[in-house]
C-alpha cells in the first residue's frame, strides 16, 4: 500500500529459522542479487489487494477490495462491492481472466490462503479469505456508522466459486473472546501443514462507528484444524491469541520450517510502530504462551504482504519505496529489482508459486486505494529464476 492506501489500514489493506536477529534496515536497501523477469502487467482489477494460487496450481484468485474510489471522502471499504476474480496461469506464467467476477457481494476482500488438509466441512484445496470491514461506506460515498452493520469474517469457498461456509469474527464471536474485541480490519491469512489457520487483524478504525467500537490495535490468530467446522457451524471454540498493541500487523505466512511470520504497516495507518516496518517471528508455543517476541528486522517502513520462495522471505512496502523486500536465511534485507523499469502502485498480498523447473512465479496486486474502480488497477507477474532462493 501506497500512503493513500492505508489511509489502507485506515484507516490491509491492507526461512527461515536462523534468520538474523535485530536486523535494522536504516540506510536504503541494497538490491537482490538475482533479478525478476516481468512477464505480465494486467490492468483489469478494482482495486485488487490479495493474491493465491489454487492448491493445483492452474488458477489465480486476486480479491478485489473495491475501495471505495472517492477521495473526498477518504479511505473505505464499499459495502458488499468487492468481489474475487479467477484467472488461469498459462504456460509462459501469464494469467488469463477465467470469470471476473466469480464471487461478488464481499466488504473489503484481502488475504487469502488455501488448506493443505480435508475437514468434514471443507476439502482439501478449499479457498479461505477474509473480509475487512471498517472504515465502511455505502456506494454512494455515505459513512456508515452503525456499528451493527458489521460482519467480519473469513470465508471458505471452493476453486469453481461455490461458498462452503463461514467463521465469523465480529460481536459475539469466538475470535472476539480470545482477543476481547470484534475483529475490525481482518487482512491476511495462511495455513500450516497440519492445517491450522492463521488470520492478522490489524484492528483499527472502531472509533468511527456510533458507539465506537473497541480496539486494541490489533493480532494474531490461531485457529485449530479441529476448530475450523466448529466455528462454521456456528459454535463455540477455543482459540489462541497473540495481541500485537502497537504497530498495525498486517501480513501473515506460515514458512516451510514451520514458523509463523507477519509484519507491520502501521506507520502508513497513522498508527505507532515502535519497530517502524518490522519482522516477526512466531512459534505455535508462542500463541499458546499469548506472547509476542521482539521483531528479527526493524526499520523497513510499511510491510503489507508476505509469503516465502522457498526459504527466502518476501514483504511488500508500501511507504517509501512500493517495492518487494528479499530476506534471505542468515541474510539482511534487500530489495528485489526486475529486468525492466517498473514502478508497482500498492503492492499488496502477494502469491508465490514453484513450478516443476525450480523457478517461480509471484503474483502481485497492486491496491491503488483511492482510485475509482474502472477494472483498470494491475496485477503484476514476475518470474523468479531457478536459483533466485540459493544467495
Amino acid at each position: 500500500m501506497r500512503k493513500s492506501k492505508l489511509v489502507v489500514a485506515l484507516v490491509g489493506a491492507f526461512a527461515a529459522t536462523s534468520m538474523i536477529a535485530a536486523v535494522q534496515a536504516a540506510d536504503p536497501l541494497e538490491p537482490y542479487p538475482v533479478k525478476g523477469k516481468v512477464i505480465q502487467r494486467l490492468n483489469a482489477f478494482d482495486n485488487p489487494e490479495g493474491s493465491i494460487f489454487s492448491a493445483d496450481g492452474k488458477y489465480v484468485f486476486v480479491s478485489n477490495s473495491a475501495e471505495l474510489g472517492m477521495p473526498d471522502k477518504g479511505f473505505h471499504w464499499t459495502h458488499k462491492g468487492g468481489y474475487i476474480s479467477k484467472l488461469a496461469v498459462q504456460p509462459d506464467g501469464t494469467l488469463k481472466m477465467v470469470n471476473e467476477k466469480l464471487i461478488t457481494g464481499l466488504t473489503g476482500p484481502l488475504g487469502m490462503a488455501v488448506i493443505p488438509v480435508s475437514t468434514k466441512k471443507f476439502p482439501k484445496g478449499t479457498i479461505f479469505l477474509i473480509e475487512a470491514w471498517a472504515p465502511l461506506a455505502e456506494a454512494d460515498g455515505t459513512e456508515v456508522k452503525d456499528p451493527t452493520v458489521l460482519d467480519p469474517k473469513i470465508i471458505a469457498f471452493t476453486p469453481d466459486g461455490k461458498v462452503l461456509g463461514a467463521i465469523k469474527m465480529g460481536e459475539g464471536s469466538a475470535a472476539a473472546a480470545v482477543a476481547g474485541v470484534p475483529a475490525t480490519l481482518g487482512n491476511a491469512l495462511s495455513f500450516d501443514k497440519e492445517g491450522n489457520l492463521y488470520a492478522i487483524d490489524t484492528g483499527i478504525a472502531g472509533g468511527l462507528f456510533n458507539p465506537p467500537i473497541a480496539t486494541k490495535g490489533g493480532g494474531a490468530y490461531m485457529f485449530p484444524v479441529s476448530s475450523l467446522d466448529t466455528l462454521a457451524d456456528g459454535q463455540s471454540a477455543s482459540l489462541m491469541y497473540i495481541p500485537v498493541p502497537e504497530g498495525g500487523p498486517d501480513g501473515i505466512e506460515v514458512a516451510p520450517d514451520g514458523a509463523i511470520h507477519f509484519n507491520t504497516v502501521g506507520v502508513v495507518a497513522g498508527l505507532k510502530d515502535p519497530a517502524d516496518g518490522g519482522m516477526y517471528r512466531l512459534t505455535k508455543q508462542d500463541f499458546k504462551n499469548g506472547t509476542l517476541p521482539a521483531p528479527f528486522a526493524t526499520g523497513l517502513g510499511a510491510l503489507d504482504g508476505l509469503d516465502f520462495a522457498g526459504s527466502v522471505r518476501l514483504d511488500t512496502e508500501i511507504k517509501n519505496t512500493n517495492s518487494v523486500i528479499v530476506t534471505p536465511p542468515y541474510g539482511k534485507p534487500m530489495m528485489l529489482t526486475y529486468d525492466q523499469d517498473i514502478k508497482l502502485a500498492g503492492p499488496a498480498d502477494i502469491a508465490v508459486r514453484k513450478l516443476p523447473d525450480g523457478s517461480y512465479l509471484l503474483v502481485i496486486p497492486e491496491l491503488a486505494a483511492t482510485s475509482p474502480n474502472n477494472h483498470d488497477n494491475p496485477v503484476t507477474v514476475i518470474k523468479l529464476p531457478a536459483n533466485f532462493d540459493r544467495f
